[in-house]
This record gives C-alpha cells, sequence and structure tokens, in this order.
C-alpha cells in the first residue's frame, strides 16, 4: 500500500512538472514585496513591474471609464501574463506616450494599517487600483477604487487634487497591486504609500503651503492692478494678468482647479490645461517687451515678442481643435525656447544700463531654476523632500515677487525723473521768458522785415522793418491798411507760385520776389514763410530780407568784371595787334641782313678764287680772310637765332590773339553722350595714330541725352588728350599710353572723369598747372603753357562748370562737372 501512490506519480509526471514550472516562474518573475511600516512614506518606484496594454484605449464608455466586464477581463489576463518588464526608477516617467500601462507589485504589513496610495502628479486621465489577495487568479476577489480626471470629482475617496486612493492591509497578509493607468498626457508617477496618520500631516503641511501661494500670488496681482488704476499705465495690467493667467495655469496643473471650478465635468481637464498655459503666455508677451522697455534697448527683441503674441492665439484656438498631447508637447517646446531667450535679453538689457532688468533678471533666474529642480525632482534625480517637491512654486513666488519689487522701483525711478523734467520744465520755462522778452526787443528791432498773416493772406502783424520795407512810416500803418499780401508782389506767377507751393507743403524758404512796395522804387527779397497754428490770429508767420542792395552790388560787380575783362581783352589784343608791327619790321631787317650776308660770302668766295695764284698770295692778306670769314660766321648765327626767337615771339602772339579772341557765341546742342563719346575716341585714334593709344569709355545709363557745348566739350577732351600724349613720350612710344573716360548725367549735372597712366600731377602743382603760360616743357611745347589755361576758362566760364581731384588716383585723373542748360533754365524759370 505504501507504494501504490508511486505508480501514479510516474504515470501522470509531465502534469506535475507543468504545475511546478508555471510555480517556479510566478514566483521568479514577481518582485519580493514591500513591507509598509507605520509612519513612514515609501517610495514604491522599484518595486512595480509593468507592461502595455495598448489595446484597452478604445474600450472606454462616454464617461472616459472602462466597462466593468472588459475591465475584469482585462485584470484576469495581466494575473496570468509573464511578460512583465521591472521598473529601474524610483520615479516612473514614460512621457507622452499612446498606449496605457498595467502595473503589478506585492505589498505586505506587520500589523493593521489604513494606508493609503499617492501619486503626486494630478494630470492622468483614468487610473483604477485592484487589490488582490497573493497569488489569487480571480478578478472578483479583487477589491477596486478608481480616481483621475476624467472622472467626477465628487467621486473621488480622498479630497485632494492629487491622485490619493485607500490601501487598507491586515496584519500578516501579503496583497498583490494591479493598477491600470491610461493618459492622453505624460506618464509620470512619483508614487508612494503612506498610511493614513502621517497622510493628514501631510496634506495639511501642503494645505497651508497651497494657501500660501494663493494668497502671495493674489496679493501680487491685486497689488500691480491697484497700481495700474494709479499710474495709468497699461503695463501693470498686463502683469496682473500675467500673474492671474500663471496662477490658474498652476491650479490646472496641481488638480485644484477641477475641484474649485468645474467638479462635474471632467471634460474640461483636457481642454484647460493647454487653454490656460496659452493664456499665460500671450500676457507674458505683452508684459515683457513694455517692462523690459525692448523697443528702445532691445528693438529685434520687441518685435520678437510682437510676432509671438498672435502665436499665443494660435494656441488657444488648438486647446480647442487638437489633440492634448500635441497641444501641450508644441507649447512645451515653445515655451522651453522663449524662457532661455528671455533670460539672454533680459541680461543684454540689464548691461545696457535699464535698472529694473537686474531684478527681472534674478527673478527669472530662480523661476527657472525652480522649474528645473522640480521635473527633476519629479523624475528621481534629485530628493523627494518639501523643498524640491515644491521648488517649482517657490521659484514662481521669488519670480512674482521680485519682479513687482522691481515694478514698484521703477514708480520711484518714473517719480525721480518727473522730479528731474518738472525741475528742467521750470528752468526752461524761465529761459522762454527772457528768451521771450529778448525775442521781443530782437522782433521788434531786427533788419528783416517780419509779418503775420491771418487765413485769408491779410497782414496781421509786422515789425517796425516790414512796415518800412512796404513804404509805410509805422507798423500800425501797414496793419489798419489791412493789405493783402499779394498787391506787393510785382509778378502775378511768382505770387501763384507762393501760393501754390504753401498749400501742398505748409512752408516755403529761400523764394527771391520783386516787391513793389506803396512809395518808392522796386525792392527785391528773400521770403520765408510757413504755416502756424499755435496763434489763433497768425496763420501764416514770415520774414523778408531786401537784397535789393547786394542784389545791386553783386550786378554792378558782374559789370565791373565784364568791363574788366573787356579792357584787359583789348588792352591784350592791343598790344598783341601792336606788336605785330614790330615783328614785321625785324622780319624784314633779318631778312635783309641775310641777303647782305649771303652777297658778301659770294665776294669773299670770288676773291679767295682770284687769291689762289701763289705769286699774290701773303700772310697779312690770309690773317684778313681767316677774320672776316669768322665774323661772317658769327654773324650768320646771330641771324639764325633772331630768326628763331622772332619765330617762338610770333606763334606765342598768335596763341595770345587766338586765345582772346575766342567768343561765347557757342550753340548749345543736344547731344546722345554714348554716340558722340564714340565718333569722339574714333577722332583722337585718328589725331594720335602714331602713339597707339588704348581708349575706354564707361558710359552710364543715365546719361543718354546732355545739353550743352559740344564744340567746346571736344575741345577740352581734345586738349586732354594731346596732353597725356605729349608729357608721356616714353608710354607712348611703347603704345602703352592708357585713356578712360566716364559719363553719367545726374540731377542736370555732366559727370565727366577722365583718366590716363601717365606720370600725374603732385598736389602742389595741381592749381598751378592752369595759370597762363605754366608748362615743364617751355622749349617743346605747342601751346606754351596755354593749353589747361584755355580747358580751365572753357570749363568755368564759358560752360558754367568746375574741376575737381579725386583724391585716390594713379596717372593724371580730374573730373568735370558741367551743368545742363536746359536744366539750369528750368531750376532758374522754377526759382
Amino acid at each position: 500500500m505504501r507504494y501504490t501512490a508511486l505508480p501514479r506519480l510516474i504515470k501522470h509526471w509531465p502534469a506535475g512538472l507543468c504545475v511546478l514550472v508555471l510555480l517556479l516562474t510566478t514566483a521568479v518573475s514577481q518582485a519580493s514585496p514591500l513591507d509598509i511600516r507605520p509612519g513612514e512614506a515609501q517610495i514604491t518606484g522599484r518595486y512595480w513591474q509593468y507592461q502595455e496594454a495598448p489595446h484597452l484605449l478604445g474600450d472606454a464608455l462616454d464617461d472616459g471609464s472602462l466597462s466593468e466586464s472588459r475591465l475584469l477581463e482585462a485584470l484576469s489576463e495581466q494575473m496570468t501574463s509573464d511578460f512583465w518588464n521591472h521598473s529601474e526608477s524610483d520615479f516612473i516617467n514614460f512621457g507622452f506616450r499612446r498606449h496605457a500601462y498595467w502595473f503589478r507589485m506585492q505589498v505586505r504589513s506587520d500589523s493593521d494599517l489604513q494606508a493609503y496610495f499617492w501619486n503626486h502628479y494630478s494630470l492622468l486621465d483614468r487610473v483604477v487600483l485592484f487589490q488582490c489577495p497573493e497569488g489569487s487568479v480571480i478578478p472578483q476577489s479583487c477589491t477596486r477604487s478608481r480616481g483621475g480626471d476624467r472622472i467626477p470629482y465628487h467621486e473621488r475617496i480622498v479630497d485632494h487634487p492629487n491622485l490619493v486612493l485607500p490601501l487598507p492591509m491586515k496584519a500578516g497578509e501579503t496583497y498583490d497591486l494591479y493598477l491600470y493607468i491610461s493618459t492622453e498626457g505624460a506618464y509620470q508617477l512619483p508614487l508612494e504609500i503612506i498610511d493614513g496618520d502621517q497622510l493628514i500631516d501631510t496634506m495639511m503641511k501642503n494645505n497651508l503651503i497651497r494657501g500660501a501661494y494663493y494668497a502671495v500670488m493674489l496679493a501680487m496681482a491685486l497689488y500691480n492692478l491697484v497700481l495700474f488704476f494709479i499710474v495709468r499705465d497699461r503695463m501693470y495690467l498686463g502683469y496682473s494678468g500675467f500673474v492671474l493667467s500663471f496662477l490658474f495655469f498652476h491650479m490646472n496643473f496641481e488638480g485644484s482647479a477641477f475641484g474649485y471650478f468645474w467638479p462635474q465635468h471632467p471634460e474640461l481637464n483636457g481642454l484647460m490645461m493647454p487653454l490656460s498655459f496659452a493664456i499665460t503666455q500671450f500676457f507674458f508677451s505683452l508684459f515683457i517687451p513694455r517692462f523690459l522697455e525692448l523697443k528702445t534697448y532691445n528693438y529685434s527683441g520687441h518685435m520678437l515678442y510682437r510676432i509671438y503674441m498672435p502665436v499665443t492665439i494660435v494656441f488657444m484656438v488648438l486647446s480647442f481643435v487638437a489633440p492634448y498631447s500635441f497641444a501641450v508637447s508644441v507649447q512645451n517646446l515653445m515655451n522651453a525656447v522663449l524662457a532661455v531667450y528671455t533670460l539672454i535679453v533680459a541680461i543684454q538689457v540689464w548691461r545696457r544700463g535699464h535698472e529694473p532688468a537686474k531684478l527681472f533678471t534674478f527673478a527669472w533666474i530662480a523661476f527657472i531654476i525652480g522649474v528645473i529642480s522640480g521635473n527633476v525632482s519629479s523624475l528621481g534625480i534629485l530628493p523627494g523632500n518639501t523643498l524640491f517637491l515644491h521648488s517649482y512654486q517657490i521659484g514662481s513666488v521669488f519670480d512674482i515677487v521680485l519682479i513687482s519689487l522691481a515694478m514698484g522701483s521703477r514708480i520711484n525711478f518714473l517719480n525721480k525723473a518727473r522730479e528731474r523734467d518738472q525741475s528742467d520744465l521750470n528752468t526752461a520755462q524761465a529761459e522762454a521768458i527772457r528768451h521771450l522778452t529778448r525775442y521781443q526787443d530782437l522782433y521788434e528791432h531786427s533788419l528783416a522785415a517780419r509779418f503775420q498773416l491771418n487765413g485769408q493772406g491779410r497782414i496781421n502783424g509786422c515789425n517796425p522793418a516790414m512796415a518800412k520795407l512796404l513804404g509805410y512810416e509805422h507798423s500800425d500803418d501797414l496793419i489798419e491798411a489791412d493789405a493783402h499780401l499779394d498787391q506787393f508782389i510785382e509778378s502775378p506767377e511768382a505770387s501763384l507760385l507762393l501760393w501754390d507751393t504753401l498749400e501742398h507743403n505748409g512752408r516755403i524758404q529761400g523764394l527771391e520776389l520783386a516787391l513793389m512796395p506803396r512809395r518808392g522804387r522796386q525792392v527785391y527779397g528773400i521770403l520765408t514763410m510757413r504755416r502756424d497754428t499755435d496763434q489763433p490770429d497768425a496763420f501764416w508767420v514770415g520774414s523778408i530780407i531786401d537784397v535789393s542792395e547786394k542784389r545791386e552790388r553783386d550786378a554792378e560787380l558782374k559789370r565791373l568784371e565784364a568791363s574788366r575783362d573787356l579792357s584787359l581783352r583789348q588792352l591784350v589784343m592791343g598790344i598783341s595787334h601792336e606788336m605785330n608791327t614790330p615783328l614785321g619790321n625785324i622780319r624784314l631787317a633779318n631778312s635783309h641782313l641775310q641777303d647782305c650776308l649771303l652777297d658778301d660770302q659770294n665776294s669773299s668766295a670770288k676773291n679767295n678764287s682770284n687769291q689762289n695764284n701763289p705769286d699774290q698770295n701773303n700772310s697779312d692778306q690770309n690773317n684778313f680772310d681767316q677774320k672776316d670769314q669768322t665774323n661772317q660766321q658769327a654773324i650768320q648765327q646771330a641771324v639764325e637765332h633772331v630768326t628763331f626767337n622772332v619765330e617762338r615771339l610770333a606763334e606765342l602772339n598768335q596763341l595770345i590773339q587766338s586765345s582772346l579772341g575766342e567768343n561765347t557765341h557757342h550753340r548749345p546742342e543736344s547731344v546722345h553722350m554714348a554716340h558722340w563719346l564714340r565718333n569722339w575716341k574714333q577722332r583722337v585714334q585718328e589725331r594720335l595714330a602714331d602713339h597707339s593709344v588704348d581708349i575706354e569709355l564707361v558710359i552710364g545709363r543715365d546719361s543718354a541725352i546732355w545739353h550743352g557745348y559740344a564744340e567746346v566739350l571736344d575741345d577740352v577732351l581734345m586738349q586732354l588728350a594731346d596732353n597725356s600724349a605729349f608729357h608721356n613720350p616714353e608710354v607712348a612710344a611703347r603704345g602703352a599710353l592708357y585713356l578712360r573716360v566716364s559719363a553719367s548725367v545726374s540731377k542736370g549735372v555732366l559727370n565727366l572723369h577722365y583718366l590716363d597712366n601717365g606720370l600725374g600731377v603732385s598736389k602742389d602743382l595741381r592749381e598751378k598747372i592752369f595759370l597762363p603760360f605754366y608748362t615743364t616743357q617751355r622749349s617743346k611745347a605747342k601751346k606754351k603753357g596755354l593749353g589747361l589755361y584755355q580747358v580751365h576758362n572753357r570749363v568755368t566760364r564759358l560752360m558754367k562748370g568746375s574741376i575737381e581731384w579725386p583724391d585716390d588716383s594713379t596717372g593724371f585723373s580730374i573730373t568735370l562737372l558741367l551743368p545742363d542748360i536746359l536744366a539750369a533754365r528750368q531750376e532758374q524759370d522754377d526759382t
């Protein structure tokens, strides 16, 4: 009998082996149970096992909970599942995921204990906790409690913004805990198990901290709101909006807004979190540019915050239409970038001298440290004590309080600035009174004629100089005459121009007018006039400077100058013509002298032929002949020298006559500069064919037409080309002479630049080369130093232009500025 069970055991060994393996596998897969002790709060992160449950997301009812049957069926599957992952962190954080999760662990206690399951992160949608007897695979044997922000708030077993679920335990019992979590947000699970007494103490401390936090935030918001009504600066209103919106966002983040404002509507939780975040960013981007005065100290930052404001409105819209995870993720990313950028901008503004930016920088650093510390603590990297758990609130309180102090100090700063401005204003007013008194004296005794006109253009105020200018003895006489300004303007066209300009521009300056006073002769004046709306009886104010004497002096000076030039020209021409007779006589005498010398040479030659007879030859005669021959040679050299100098003098006389004989009877032409310069280039190359000159033309697109003296311009450029070839013989002989002429017309002026690659002109000789008869090669010069003198006269006198020397150039470089005759006449007519 004792061995009858052995065959049965051998017969059924495969089934027994499977049961044994299953028990061993279950024992190995379960982690060791967590001992719950009274008076302690224990972190549970490393005791959990977890696995994804993607198929449960589609089985939710209308209220967001799972159906009873489907939930128990899923729990049954998890009780027999072996595919569990072990948590390696004290604080589980999966971030944003598209799956739900199942968690399991074992707990036990050596004493009867009312413990609680506490998750310090509130933004979980659906949470179900199953407390099952150890080893049970029957879902109905488990007790169940649920929470999350997708069920009505009144269904929570413990009235607290966080997730708090009961966990009753008996002495010596071990329990299997199964936790189902499904959320659209981040899976942050700073989970702990705490007994009831310690839970009450901890919740009282948290409520005290939360109440103090709310009080500080509301006090700062009301404080700045009061400042807004006192100061009337919208910056304080924006900051109050920022503080209140940030408080509302914080209440959503910790879950208290759900219990206070919409406890019966859990569906609003998925909307209010991203919406409150977007509203906070809106008020922040509205407040920061005004507080840091970015428009003055960092304009690019000012524009960035102005651009970011409509972006926050887009975030508000996304809160209604986009999935929760997408809306929150995008805002988190943008807000992180904006936080770093705000710190950089605040430091820059502080360094540029804006004192409130200093406190803001410290406040913002405290806030960033608090946020980072809270996030790192939730990940388990920093201890989960009160300081780090509430570092987010502590940092935000520091931020709000310091910024409020900075804004309060800004009031003191503005008061001091206002006092300084008031002091400056008082000083300025006293100075203005002194200047007004002085101005009144200057106005009455001013040499310039000053006046006021009403809306109809009639004179209703003037100084004595104005009355005298218009032929009145006293100012009152002119005012009583109620005269219109137009009746003193000689030209109707000038009067029309005056009022047309005033109508379009509201002012006119430097208008030269011919005036006809009531008595006396015509006068000329320079009129300056503007609209004046400061005084009710003075619609226009202005002044007239009498330039009659100056105009007469200028005209007389021009007449004297013209008379002097004419007299000098006539004198030089007369001297030149008078030189022709002596030159002719000298030429005639020199010619006669040459003929006599030739006859004498012929006679000497004949005598020498007769003296070839040796009988008649003697030494005295030989000496006489040699002396006579020497005298003839000296006379011949003298005659040649006289002939050469007479020719030079005649040539010089001819140059003087041709130079002074030029007249101004040149007709202006319409010149197409591109075509004209190409023809000039061809003529210069033919003229200097022996030198192989390389000529480059640079013609601007705006130089199509120029109105001026083309013939004179041709002579000027030809003279410059001749000078380049004459003064650079070595370069010209090698065929390396380069000329460059560029032309453009701008604002009625032809800008013509001439350049060669020759030796150039030193700065100390630039003005001398335009003097008459100045040349560095007098013996070789064809025009004897009158070439550039003629260039200067033709440019400045005939064409009314100017000559400039470029500073940075090589070779001979010169710029001719030649006004367009038609443009100059049109401008003169307009004036």
